[in-house]
């Protein structure tokens, strides 16, 4: 019995456009229950009565439209469909409707795994709902309506989609951003090979040279575990090739601790100590599980409302936040963070018109974190980097928390042979700006001499001036004792001493010092910067300096958008006393308005030694979608003329490139393959590109449609492509073009949303429909057209389409010949059926027939009575679930069709 009222349902649910248009018109394709706790058995929509003038047939015969008096009913079963809270996607479930008493239509049955997805907050609800909530947890089937006062549920059954209507006071608080770990996808088993591959050939006067790289970034995945490899063969002419294994290792995520554990060849935690390589094992965590609105800082805002009051939260003039709270304390958590900063105004309007206001300080440093918020690393292993010979034991452990929006904590410590070190900080913010103090003392024993002792200490600061738009990004100064080490000098040091080398030649710092200005100068005069830097050590002369200017702007000309930069450097080396100074500009110019409209640029450069650079170029992009880019540049520096170009091309599955450069004797040529084979259980696809965590788009016969997530991604023939990067833990879009795909192939969805696990490829599937296509024209024995709206049948009862304007019925998936069926209401004499024949198709591509046909009387016994459109898809081609229609969020169903079959039909 499940399996029969199963099918019914996947006949039931595949709704064409042609449909969508009438239905729509009759009552819509959604049907919507409403309740509250106190009226829940009022299961049907309100009740819409219809002139059954409406629609009429020939003759002035009338249509029946009573059945849809009630919206589109839903027939009991199982439905694969998106799930959407107030308008937020939270997941794609099976779901359960069941039949209710004196309903046309069947009713949503909330079981625990929805009533989890929606995530009631049990403390805010009634009597009543805490009870049926009560009961769905302990397995039965819950009504919707009585969870809370004022919640109500749409079923769209054109885009496969329910929207869930739930007062806010009754859900749990979730930040802006929030996806639920239930919903990350970890993803299929796959092996990935990602290639970069490059030759070159120069000539230098006569002599010549040749050299070849290539590049390589293998993955497999499996049961949520990664495993990565990276590596690089170089061959030259001069010497024999050799491969390079750069790193190995072996990742999953750790969802319960917000982290990533990785074994083998890795790097420390960089955020309080300097990163370091290891071969080991580390935990750390990942704030990219984090939703956007908790990454990074941003301070808590509290405040008290006398009343229902509106909050707005502003910085700078602009509004960064707006909601509403009850009356008592209130507390916004989830602000966006806004680069370093700059004092939030907060506004509290209440009910009776009143507003106050009062701020609170934002500023940030890198070691600022939000408050409640804990970031941990633990790395265990042996040294590995390739300068040091020496793999010593090596521990390393951090960990900062914030404890208010004024104060973050932090703290670390490292061990390994021969070397302890131990760090403790606080950041702070204050309407001062940002400051982060750390202390860190170490011990280090080398070789040959004493046992040293010594300290570091470093300061950062940063702020926002909104007086004058000044931004001191980062302003940071660290002064070690002559007894200091940092880990990699100390283990460095050892390993030479150990070689019977001078220890003495690392370099150990004294001081350092950093600073980084930026000063909007409005709309109209740009902006400017300053950098500035400086360090000195304890056993070399000097120090390095180096000061950068900078200045840039932009104006219109012609309608065109003109940019030119300025800029100054100066440096110096601790080994040297002179300073290279070098000015440089730039001019850059567009050289029309369209997307791939070229664009030229100019540069001048001088030095201290009088060189006087020159250097024009222009580059561009062409294709639809820039698949093709390209670039020609010609210099003159003193004694040389060089001139150039280099080109790129895009493909679905691959990436070309070459370059040629030549002049004052010399001259160079580059080509380079570049790109990526994914292996998955459906065979092997090739990309252009393939990032850290991946998606494999599956849509059976589509080949040719553009996947619109990157340039030059399309379906290939086997129906797969790859979107070669996506951001883990959030929702990410994909979308499907369906333009230029054959016309007997439907697209039953153009938009997924998926939310990745870090490192995973997941498989995004967009069931499709395979069929001949035809353009059916049957009218009456009198030459009148069918009514428009009226469904069409075949002999087994399941409806193959709806007449559209001037009797036109548009088809997919039906026999070469056979007899069809018209119903416009429910009397024998509101039918008729027509026989049809289908000339042969020239080839698969041709296109859909065209027929005319009679419609006489004569109606098949087992045609349904009623109207509700029922299934006219033969196939759902679809992996996941072969014979449901694979709808999905934001999808209409009408733009899934081939557009240019439509486009000739409607007219």
């Amino acid at each position: 019995m499940r399996k029969s009222i199963k099918s019914r349902a996947r006949l039931q649910f595949a709704l064409k456009p042609s449909h969508a248009c009438v239905l729509a018109a009759l009552g819509g394709v959604a049907v919507t229950h409403a309740g509250t706790a106190a009226a829940a058995e009022a299961r049907q929509p309100p009740e819409v009565r219809f002139s059954d003038t409406l629609l009429l047939k020939g003759r002035g015969q009338r249509i029946d439209v009573s059945r849809f008096a009630h919206g589109n009913p839903v027939a009991p079963g199982e439905y694969t469909a998106d799930i959407a809270l107030n308008g937020k996607w939270i997941g794609r479930s099976t779901l359960r409707f069941v039949g209710a008493p004196a309903s046309d239509s069947a009713t949503l049955c909330v079981d625990a795994p929805l009533a989890t997805r929606i995530a009631l907050d049990d403390a805010a609800l009634t009597d009543a709902g805490r009870a049926e909530l009560a009961k769905i947890r302990a397995g039965e089937c819950g009504d919707f309506a009585l969870l809370a006062d004022g919640a109500s549920y749409r079923f769209d059954q054109a885009d496969f989609r329910l929207e869930l209507t739930v007062p806010q006071a009754a859900l749990q608080r979730q930040p802006r951003g929030y996806v639920s770990p239930e919903l990350w996808d970890a993803g299929i088993p796959s092996a990935t090979l990602k290639y970069n591959f490059n030759t070159y050939r120069s000539s230098s006067f006569g002599h010549a040279s040749n050299m070849a790289y290539l590049g390589v970034n293998g993955g497999i995945n499996v049961a949520g575990w990664h495993l990565r490899h990276t590596g690089s063969y170089t061959w030259d002419s001069g010497s024999a090739g050799r491969y390079y294994a750069v790193s190995t290792y072996l990742q999953r995520d750790l969802p319960a601790l917000r982290s990533q554990v990785t074994l083998g060849e890795v790097f420390t935690d960089g955020s309080i100590f300097d990163s370091v390589g290891l071969r080991g094992v580390t935990i750390a965590t990942d704030d990219r599980m984090l939703p956007d609105s908790q990454r990074g800082y941003a301070p808590l805002v509290r405040g008290v409302a006398n009343s229902n009051a509106h909050v707005k939260v502003s910085q700078n003039g602009n509004t960064l936040y707006e909601t509403n709270v009850p009356p008592g304390a209130f507390e916004i958590n989830d602000l966006y963070p806004t680069g370093y900063g700059g004092d939030l105004l907060v506004t509290v309007t209440e009910a009776n018109g009143s507003t106050r206001s009062f701020t609170v300080p934002y500023a940030s440093v890198s070691q600022s974190l939000r408050e409640g918020n804990t970031r941990f690393s633990v790395s265990l292993g042996q040294f590995r980097e390739q300068l040091v010979d020496a793999h010593p034991n090596f521990a390393q452990a951090t960990i900062q928390h914030g404890f208010s929006n004024l104060l973050t904590g932090y703290a670390g410590a490292i061990a390994a042979r021969g070397y302890v070190a131990g760090l403790v900080g606080s950041a702070f913010n204050t309407k001062w700006g940002a400051f982060a103090v750390d202390f860190t003392q170490a011990q280090a024993e080398i070789p040959g001499a004493a046992a040293t002792t010594g300290q570091s200490a470093r300061i950062t600061y940063s702020k926002l001036v909104p007086a004058t738009d000044t931004s001191i990004a980062i302003a940071a100064y660290r002064y070690s004792s002559r007894g200091f080490w940092t880990a990699r000098n100390a283990i460095y040091a050892r390993s030479l001493a150990a070689a019977g080398r001078r220890a003495d030649d690392v370099a150990r710092e004294r001081s350092q010092l950093q600073l980084t200005v930026s000063q909007n100068l409005g709309t109209r005069w740009g902006s400017a910067y300053a950098i500035g830097s400086m360090q000195n050590y304890w056993n070399q002369p000097g120090s390095t300096t180096s000061v950068q200017l900078g200045y840039s702007n932009a104006w219109k000309l012609a309608g065109h958008n003109l940019s030119y930069n300025l800029s100054f450097s100066r440096q110096r080396s601790g080994f040297s006393q002179e300073f290279d100074n070098q000015l440089y500009a730039s001019l850059t110019v567009p050289l029309g308005k369209s997307v791939n409209a070229p664009t030229l640029s100019a540069s001048l450069s001088r030095d201290t030694r009088g060189g006087t650079s020159q250097l024009i170029g222009l580059n561009g992009s062409a294709g639809d979608n820039a698949e093709f880019s390209y670039s020609v540049t010609g210099s003159h520096s003193p004694g040389a003329l060089y001139g150039g170009g280099t080109a790129q091309y895009r493909a679905p599955f691959t990436s070309l490139s070459a370059a040629a450069s030549g002049g004052s004797g010399q001259s160079q040529f580059s080509a380079g393959l570049s790109g990526a084979l994914v292996a998955h259980s459906g065979g092997v696809t090739f990309a252009n590109d393939l990032g850290e965590t991946a998606a494999l788009v599956e849509a059976r016969d589509a080949k040719g449609a553009r996947v619109t997530n990157g340039s030059g991604i399309r379906i290939d023939g086997r129906g797969y492509a790859i979107v070669p990067s996506l951001s883990p833990y959030i929702l990410n879009t994909i979308s499907i073009d369906p333009k230029g795909i054959p016309l007997d192939v439907e697209l039953q969805s153009t938009s997924r949303q998926v939310a990745p696990r870090a490192n995973a490829l997941v498989a995004v599937r967009f069931a499709t429909t395979t069929g001949r296509a035809a353009l059916i024209t049957p009218r009456l024995p009198d030459g009148t057209s069918l009514p428009f709206g009226t469904h069409v049948f075949d002999s087994t009862g399941a409806n193959v389409g709806v007449i559209a304007q001037s009797s036109h019925l548009f088809v997919r998936g039906i026999p070469d010949s056979g007899v069809l069926t018209a119903k416009w209401g429910n009397g024998p004499q509101d039918a008729c059926s027509f026989s049809y024949r289908l000339p042969p198709a020239p080839r698969k591509d041709a296109g859909y027939a065209r027929v005319d046909a009679t419609c006489g009387g004569g109606a098949l016994a087992d045609a349904p009575s009623y109207a509700i459109p029922l299934s006219s898809r033969p196939a759902a081609r679809d992996a996941g679930d072969a014979a449901v229609p694979t709808q999905h969020a934001d999808t209409q169903a009408s733009t899934s069709r081939n557009p240019s079959a439509m486009k000739e039909i409607s007219q």
